[in-house]
């Protein structure tokens, strides 16, 4: 079968191949995979990954054969899912059943399949923090799929939200999803004046993380859950003695899918995507014959929000 698979001579380093079929264990369902949506992560990964290595979280498809323990969607179910194993863009993929739920009639399969990473990212880093309501919370590279996601489940959660993005071209994009504040800044500049956070979601990192900690109420948390500006992070440490019990925690959305199943954080996020509650932002829809193109614009951050191929 046809799959995205790793390859470091083409755009994006990515290019569609040819696979063996999914071995379907007992408590997985086979779905055929009808689109996706891509995340900097994957393509990270392609960028290092040995040539033919599969790639891909995010998918919707249909299910095609039920799990046979008797677990899960029925046959015919739209559904949307999270492929741990990093297999999700091909024709045909094998999920747990604890990894995907079904799509409600009144969600598109373009908006579901925005939701498994970037979506689930956003409200279990959230939820690992503190009394939101009525606290500031700061929101880094609010114009990614993740930071998109927690402007808004951070209102809705009523807390008082700061958004920091690189690109002026971005600000009205950000601003839809009814931020009280957005910073400019490509390093962090600007953010000192906002005073203190009860929360920072951070999937930056670089020199504007290392600005923001500083700036951790008492008893805040930062959740980190991406470099996408650098790896490394220069501290001023005794600027940390007065966030007192202010905590900074590393992020894995493997871990925390063992807490609670990508099954039901998708459930949540859908009904509330049904009721018009969680927009999605989609401005790339194309063939997945345009994978690599699609992933070099999104590396290079051509454009906010979320891509969705389709097969």
């Amino acid at each position: 079968m046809k799959a995205v698979v790793a390859n470091s001579n083409q755009p994006g380093c990515l290019e569609l191949g040819e696979v063996a079929e999914p071995v379907v264990d007992y408590n997985e369902s086979l779905i055929t995979v009808t689109g996706f949506s891509l995340n900097r992560g994957e393509l990270r990964r392609a960028q290092s990954a040995p040539d033919g290595t599969q790639i891909g979280w995010d998918l919707v498809g249909v299910v095609k054969n039920a799990a046979r323990d008797g677990s899960g969607p029925s046959e015919g179910n739209r559904v949307v899912g999270f492929s741990r194993r990093m297999c999700g863009w091909a024709q045909r993929v094998a999920l747990p059943t604890r990894d995907f739920t079904v799509i409600p009639d009144a969600v598109s399969e373009r908006d579901a399949a925005t939701l498994p990473v970037a979506g689930l990212t956003a409200l279990y880093a959230l939820e690992r923090c503190e009394r939101l309501l009525g606290s500031k919370i700061l929101v880094t590279g609010a114009s990614g799929g993740v930071g998109y996601f927690a402007c808004q489940l951070g209102r809705l959660m009523g807390a008082e939200v700061v958004a920091q993005l690189r690109r002026a071209d971005f600000v009205d994009v950000v601003r839809a999803t009814k931020v009280n504040d957005v910073i400019i800044s490509t390093d962090g500049t600007g953010l000192e004046a906002q005073g203190k956070f009860r929360a920072i979601i951070d999937g930056v990192g670089g020199p504007v993380l290392s600005k923001l900690l500083p700036q951790l109420d008492e008893r805040g948390r930062a959740i980190l859950y991406g470099v996408s500006a650098g790896p490394e992070v220069t501290l001023a440490v005794r600027e940390l003695f007065l966030t007192g019990d202010g905590r900074i925690e590393g992020f894995h959305l493997y871990r925390e899918t063992e807490i609670e199943s990508a099954a039901k954080g998708l459930d949540r996020l859908l009904r509330l995507v049904a009721d018009k509650c969680l927009i999605t932002h989609v401005p790339i829809t194309d063939n997945w014959n345009n994978i690599g193109e699609t992933a070099t614009r999104l590396i290079g951050r051509d454009f906010p929000g979320k891509a969705v191929l389709t097969i």
